[in-house]
Order: C-alpha cells, then structure tokens, then sequence
C-alpha cells in the first residue's frame, strides 16, 4: 500500500504545473583554431577562458542573443557558463588544424598567453563578402 501511494505522489508532482521544466542540453564543439568564452553576449566582454578546435561545449537552452549583427549562445564550458558566437560552434566535431597535423601543432609549443591572443584575434576577425568595390 505505502508503494502505490509514492508511485501515485511521484506521478503527480512530475505532472503538476508546478514542476520544474529542464531545457534539454545540447552538445556542440567550437570549429575555430582558438577562440574564448565571454562573459556577456559580445565579442568586446570579458574573456572566462580560452578554447580550441573540436573543443565540447553545451548549450544552455536554446536562447539566442544577437549583439551588433553577431549571433551568442549560452554554453557551458567545464566549471565556465559563458557565450560563444553562434559561428563558431558546429553540432558535429569539425576537422581541426591541431588533428591533421599533430606533430607541427605539437611543435609550436604555444603558451596559455598566445593561445589567448589568437583567440581574440578571431573574435575581432569579421568573415564574409567585402562590400568594398
């Protein structure tokens, strides 16, 4: 009898208004050589961390914030919640500079500073069609 009365308790509280909803996480890996995960929805905010190439992030939810013309995801990065520009993540891991070529990339022995510097190299790196004529 106690068991059928948890089981019903259980089914209720999972139905009610009340409950609380998770938004499904979503897995998906930064395409850049290097790149960072900022604080606030803009390529200017304040660098949380440094990523590589086929680096996993998960999106938080599926909300979608546009900063000048750029697009930013929610992710979480390890112990970092951050955001990424939409741009940069692909939903299957990319085929990365450092993985075709492990012994050069292994070579260059970047340090924590230079990987950072060219991670905001590629923030402030606008691609696309120039209007120029």
């Amino acid at each position: 009898m106690g068991r059928v009365v948890m089981s019903l308790l259980l089914i209720l509280s999972s139905s009610s208004p009340f409950a609380a909803k998770k938004t499904p996480e979503k897995v998906m890996y930064f395409s850049k050589l290097f790149g960072h995960i900022h604080k606030g929805p803009s390529r200017y905010s304040q660098s949380l961390s440094t990523i590589g190439c086929g680096h996993p992030t998960k999106v938080i939810g599926n909300t979608e914030i546009s900063s000048s013309g750029v697009s930013f995801l929610k992710v979480k990065v390890g112990p970092y919640i951050g955001f990424i520009s939409k741009t940069y993540l692909r939903s299957k891991r990319p085929e990365c500079f450092a993985d075709e070529f492990p012994r050069f990339f292994d070579n260059l022995n970047l340090s924590l500073t230079e990987m950072y510097y060219w991670g905001k190299l590629y923030d402030q790196y606008i691609t696309g069609r120039s209007r120029v004529k």
